[in-house]
């Protein structure tokens, strides 16, 4: 059945379309519980807290300490505050524990999904040919059956608060502009308000949100600029809103970070340390070993193509569902839509173009263009299965399709966020066995696990990296008994040349490395002979 193509900004339906047609299907919600509840069960099933790497320690740190005595203005941190603010709020409920920062995560996790539910309904959903529900449903599951968000979700982290404001920014934002009459003005002021504060909220959790804001941004202008032909000071007037309330939102994070970069070298940053490590080249693209802060790191396939390779993988979309971009996109192209094109196609790929030329490869990072791909996945599988109108055996190829994929979508995100669990367990393990092999008042140096070792061992604990010559002088003029816990393959490779290899090797011909025993990859030497 061929599709007529439609001129108006966001995919609305032609005015005049009865009001009974475009009502959402509010049974499409209960879709986000989903997230919330599949990784809280897996989290207290493991007795995971949230808590593993280097990041969430730092953000749960913040929160309880600095940031719980002085809220606002935030004390200088490495990151933007925004998540670290949600973590302190959700203290004043269940304490001050982690299980604050997960619930943050969680709640966050589950309003990605909602959020993405709506923005598809808002830019394709409402479409006047039936079933109008296909699209919103299939990019719901696509989000809640993510294994990638599932896995963040139960973090102490800010992947996915950052990720639920930057989706409720582009939903509001496509609701703005959707057509109306002047009369209406008012009432579109507050999507348009929404978009604006979710956005600039979203980028001040993760700074990375900078490209969706330019996206949102350019649609924000166009909008408003064809609003003008008909209404110049209302549209001045929202403009001016919008932009009042972004400043305000960003100006108590953007100013200390930008006045930071005038700090003599070496001081601490605020809330710009992403910002003061990252660097970007498109010869990236084509690359798949790089130099940067965490080393020299070796990766399989060129930045590009892990990228791109990214949603169909078993822990994103699978290659079953990750087919239906394809057409997703020569639909959404063929609409001519402002605000599906921009949002669903824009969106992606300006995050793509930008993770593509980064030093790094990080599975993480591609949350931040899901929402967009899985409404695209929701379009491409409409498309498709109008096109197959009166041939049962295609939508039943389709439907076949869907559900072997979501099962391997659910099974692929419960082995992720399992075997994260188990990795942490692991770690906790070597980090026991150490308290076994030293002494109570040992003073542990170690690579990888200082904030486990700091967090959950009685032992003092030192990380390798942030040691210097002073720290170490003034370690060993103490006659409490130091030991070292090293990967010693990983920091000869991957750490050659930076300062974990030269202080291990100054640790091993100075004062000496006597081997006490291994776990893993890990040995624990006592230093000293």
């Amino acid at each position: 059945m061929a599709e007529r193509p439609a001129t108006h900004l966001a995919g609305a339906p032609p005015a005049g379309q009865g009001r009974s047609a475009r009502r959402f299907p509010l049974w499409l919600l209960p879709l986000g519980l989903i997230v919330p509840v599949a990784a809280g069960a897996l989290a207290a099933a493991g007795g995971f807290d949230g808590l593993y790497g280097q990041d969430p320690f730092a953000y749960y740190g913040y929160a309880a300490g600095p940031l719980r005595a002085q809220f606002f203005p935030p004390p200088p941190f490495a990151w933007p505050p925004g998540y670290p603010w949600l973590v302190v709020a959700a203290m004043v409920v269940v304490g001050v524990r982690p299980l604050a920062g997960q619930l943050v995560s969680l709640v966050a996790g589950g309003l990605v999904v909602v959020f993405t539910i709506l923005l598809a309904w808002e830019v394709w959903g409402r479409d006047d040919d039936a079933p109008r529900w296909l699209g919103p449903l299939v990019a719901g599951l696509a989000a809640a059956g993510n294994g990638q968000l599932l896995q963040s979700s139960a973090m102490v982290m800010s992947d996915t608060a950052a990720l639920a404001a930057a989706t409720l920014g582009a939903w509001a934002l496509a609701r703005y502009s959707r057509p109306a009459a002047a009369a209406r003005a008012p009432r579109r002021l507050r999507w348009l308000l929404l978009a604006a504060g979710a956005v600039a909220y979203a980028v001040i959790t993760r700074w990375a949100y900078g490209l969706v804001a330019i996206v949102c941004a350019g649609v924000a202008l166009i909008v408003l600029r064809r609003a003008c032909r008909a209404s110049p000071l209302a549209a001045l007037a929202h403009g001016g809103a919008a932009g009042l309330l972004t400043l305000a939102l960003l100006a108590p994070v953007v100013a200390p970070a930008l006045g930071s970069f005038r700090a003599p070298v070496g001081e601490p940053t605020a809330f710009a340390v992403d910002l003061q490590v990252y660097s970007w080249d498109p010869r990236n693209a084509l690359r798949s070993a790089f130099a940067n802060s965490d080393g020299h790191l070796s990766y399989r396939l060129p930045n590009g193509l892990y990228y791109a390779a990214a949603p169909a993988r078993s822990f994103y979309f699978t290659p079953l569902w990750a087919a239906f971009i394809i057409p997703g996109v020569w639909a959404v192209v063929r609409r001519r839509a402002l605000v599906a094109t921009a949002l669903l196609i824009g969106w992606p790929a300006l995050v793509y173009a930008f993770l593509s030329g980064a030093p790094w490869q990080n599975f993480r990072f591609t949350l931040t263009y899901m929402p967009p791909l899985a409404a695209l996945t929701g379009i491409g599988v409409t498309y498709l299965w109008r096109r197959c109108d009166g041939r049962r055996w295609q939508r039943a190829a389709i439907a076949g399709a869907l559900g072997v994929g979501l099962v391997w979508m659910a099974a692929s995100g419960a082995t992720l966020t399992q075997g994260f669990t188990d990795r942490k367990h692991d770690d906790l393990a070597t980090v026991r066995w150490v308290e076994m092999q030293a002494p109570a008042d040992a003073r542990v140096i170690t690579l990888g696990l200082t904030p486990l070792m700091q967090y959950y061992s009685a032992l003092e604990a030192f990380d390798l990296y942030a040691l210097s010559e002073a720290d170490l002088a003034a370690l060993f003029a103490s006659e409490r008994p130091a030991y070292l816990l090293l990967d010693v393959a990983n920091v000869e490779t991957q750490w050659r040349g930076r300062t974990p290899q030269e202080t291990y090797h100054r640790l091993r011909d100075g004062p000496g490395l006597a081997a006490v025993g291994q776990r893993g990859p890990y040995t624990l030497f006592r230093v000293g002979r």
